[in-house]
């Protein structure tokens, strides 16, 4: 990865991956939480007044995507893997969705009201975290809305963790809404859940904020 293309790893992992993680997790969420932080994020943007656009950053298999399609919103959905998305596309055959990464180069975000970020900017490296909510935030508009999901920490900082496919990092939420505050942006609200069984070995990290 360099600055001027801050991506994912660039390991072929999500690639080789992606039909695994299409059979092993079929549906939008995976606990309440989740469903219920996409939900409120939802009725930030529709209470913003923008537009009802949303960028699903980092998409997978495009669950989400359609979740919001569904819910009534214009989702433009992207994703670095090629695998991912042939996934997406196979399960929503409705949808667009486009290669893209963290950068969001393809996308027009001045005609943006949501950008959800949902467990892909974990493989991005954290500085280069920064430069793209920096880079967001000047190109959306005020009042957009932002939510951020990421694995989390209970020790202060940043700490790179042993993710199955691809280089990853996990924030303390206060490492986070601090990026995001340089960026341009103010924290709306936080949660962050316990580990449960399954997919779940840390605290994970749902933080919403605003294009100030």
């Amino acid at each position: 990865m360099t600055p001027e293309n801050p991506g994912y790893d660039e390991k072929p992992g999500y690639d080789a991956m992606a039909r695994t993680y299409a059979d092993l997790i079929p549906e939008a969420f995976q606990s309440p939480v989740e469903r219920a932080a996409v939900d409120a994020f939802a009725q930030h943007v529709r209470s913003a007044g923008v537009t009802h656009a949303i960028v699903d950053v980092g998409c997978g298999t495009g669950h989400v995507a359609a979740y919001l399609a569904d819910a009534g919103f214009s989702v433009s959905a992207v994703d670095p893997s090629a695998g991912m998305l042939d996934q997406a596309r196979h399960s929503h055959p409705g949808l667009t969705f486009a290669q893209d990464d963290a950068s969001l180069l393809g996308v027009d975000l001045s005609a943006v009201a949501g950008v959800l970020a949902r467990f892909s900017l974990i493989h991005v490296e954290p500085q280069q975290v920064r430069e793209c909510l920096r880079d967001w935030a000047s190109r959306l508009q005020p009042g957009a809305v932002l939510l951020v999901a990421c694995q989390s920490t209970d020790e202060p900082g940043i700490e790179e963790f042993d993710h199955a496919v691809a280089r990853a990092w996990r924030w303390h939420p206060d490492s986070m809404v601090d990026a995001l505050t340089d960026a341009g942006f103010d924290e709306l609200w936080r949660t962050v859940s316990r580990p449960a069984e399954g997919f779940h070995r840390f605290p994970e990290l749902h933080v919403c904020a605003s294009r100030r």
